[in-house]
């Protein structure tokens, strides 16, 4: 009887030993981003710069910060890593905003050079005309629209310096060589929500309204 209750001692004790193996894999991974797998299109070298919590699959994901998915970890977004002519599609999602004008000015120059010819850029940033709008139509009420203009500020890259409507941010695109400007939409070109602010919108006094200005253009 000793040897039996030994061996179901034993037993019991190697569960448990699976369990918490398996609990601690659980909770290790819950707050790691569910990866995204847009649709395929064209092959080549892709980025999705300033990529933040969103692991796109297929594309080389940059951040300032670290996270599980980052392949690169970079607040200069200099590309240095790439060579000139090199990527086929870049893709920025709300993050120019973090720059200042004149930095954005140089940071566009530094995409086009890595792009190769006829490549693409892919840019999604808070739309002023949107958050105008929203700011018109609600009562005035700025903090419907803070955030968007000014930031999280939740931490250190989360400050913006910069901000775009459709014909400025168009102007300066093509002052930089750029050709074919369109807006874009995140199901059209991805095939699905990525969960970042592309397709995003706020809930306001006259509905929901999307706040992206999603631009992309093409290296002469």
């Amino acid at each position: 009887n000793y040897i039996i209750m030994m061996d179901k001692l034993k037993e019991t004790i190697n569960i448990f030993r699976k369990l918490r193996s398996w609990l601690n894999i659980i909770f290790k991974n819950y707050k790691q981003p569910v990866p995204v797998y847009p649709k395929k299109n064209e092959s080549g070298l892709k980025i999705n710069l300033g990529a933040g919590e969103i692991n796109l699959q297929g594309w080389i994901n940059i951040d300032g910060r670290k996270f599980a998915h980052t392949h690169l970890q970079s607040d200069g977004f200099d590309l240095h890593e790439f060579k000139s002519n090199s990527i086929s599609e870049i893709y920025i999602c709300h993050m120019i905003e973090h720059f200042s004008f004149k930095d954005v000015e140089n940071l566009i120059i530094k995409l086009k050079n890595k792009l190769k010819s006829r490549g693409v850029l892919r840019i999604s940033e808070p739309d002023f005309d949107a958050l105008v709008k929203i700011y018109l139509n609600n009562g005035n009420d700025l903090l419907q629209v803070q955030r968007a203009l000014m930031g999280g500020q939740d931490y250190e890259y989360n400050f913006h310096k910069s901000v775009f409507d459709k014909k400025t941010l168009s102007r300066l695109l093509v002052k930089y060589g750029f050709i074919d400007v369109q807006e874009w939409s995140t199901k059209a070109d991805f095939g699905q929500s990525l969960g970042d602010w592309s397709d995003g919108s706020f809930k306001t006094k006259i509905g929901r309204v999307p706040i992206s200005l999603n631009l992309k253009a093409i290296k002469k």
